[in-house]
């Protein structure tokens, strides 16, 4: 059984990650619905809902054990110290897509009889709330889906295909968070369409950060927290459909360019782009 499950450790990781957040999240989502026979605190929601986040981690970390002792465990995790990689990476990582958020703000205001942005009001205490948020949901997330399931993804498919069909997974992975969110009454079906195609076109992004960087976690974590701190800190574009779509287009033509200039096998034009 061992041997079973340790030449299946990919298959593995997502079964365990989906069963250990949606343990959480779906009760969360039958009680939004009122389906079940007690109704949950709201304040117990908001707070446990967030510990759903950290089933990719617990899974891959539990995986990387059973696959390789607890030397497989210190290489996962040692992908979060690979730091020493050059300063245009950080840039890529923790500055474009925040940049872009407001690039596309700006767009967006031009165009005349939209709804308005609705920024949010910045104060000490809600962006600390939004870092420490942040923290632990980037750290979940990132830890299992880039520091594990891409890298053993990669070993059997180019890179392309592996950011479709982790993309997609991370996608369907989300969809009883998002209930629990109250997405699906305030903007329908459709939304979560648009939200493949968001989580599609940053997974090519960050598979590319990945492989050029000698698969640095710390870039990856940078370039998700930045993103979900100003987004959902303080200028919530995703809340906006008209706005949410023209930031995919934007998205969409930076992945395309990439598999364009890097190559849809790798994403990497030179073996050893990370060093300095």
């Amino acid at each position: 059984m061992i041997k079973l499950l340790r030449a299946h450790t990919v298959l593995l990781f997502f079964v365990l990650t989906f069963l250990l957040s949606w343990l959480i999240w779906v009760p969360m989502a039958l009680d939004h619905f009122s389906l079940l026979p007690f109704k949950m605190n709201e304040g117990f929601v908001l707070i446990v809902r967030l510990f759903g986040t950290l089933g990719p981690a617990i899974s891959a970390i539990l995986v990387a054990l059973l696959a390789g002792g607890g030397q497989a465990v210190k290489t996962l995790l040692g992908q979060i110290g690979r730091w020493r990689v050059k300063w245009t990476w950080y840039a890529a990582a923790a500055l474009v897509f925040p940049a872009l958020l407001f690039v596309v703000a700006w767009i967006y205001s031009l165009i005349p009889g939209l709804t308005p942005l609705p920024l949010q009001q910045v104060s000490l205490s809600s962006m600390l709330v939004t870092v420490i948020v942040m923290t632990i949901s980037v750290m979940g997330e990132e830890i299992g889906w880039r520091g594990f399931a891409l890298p053993q993804m990669q070993k059997q498919w180019p890179a392309l295909k592996t950011s479709l069909v982790l993309g997609t997974i991370h996608t369907l992975w989300h969809l009883p968070f998002w209930i629990v969110l109250g997405e699906l009454e305030r903007f329908g079906w459709g939304y979560w369409f648009l939200s493949w195609a968001w989580i599609l076109a940053i997974t090519i992004y960050i598979t590319w950060i990945m492989n050029n960087t000698g698969n640095s976690l710390l870039m990856v974590i940078l370039f998700h927290w930045t993103l979900n701190v100003v987004s959902v800190g303080y200028l919530p574009i995703t809340t906006l459909v008209p706005a949410y779509i023209l930031f995919i287009v934007i998205a969409w033509v930076i992945a395309l360019g990439l598999i364009g200039l890097f190559g849809a096998k790798r994403l990497v034009r030179q073996a050893r782009a990370f060093s300095r």
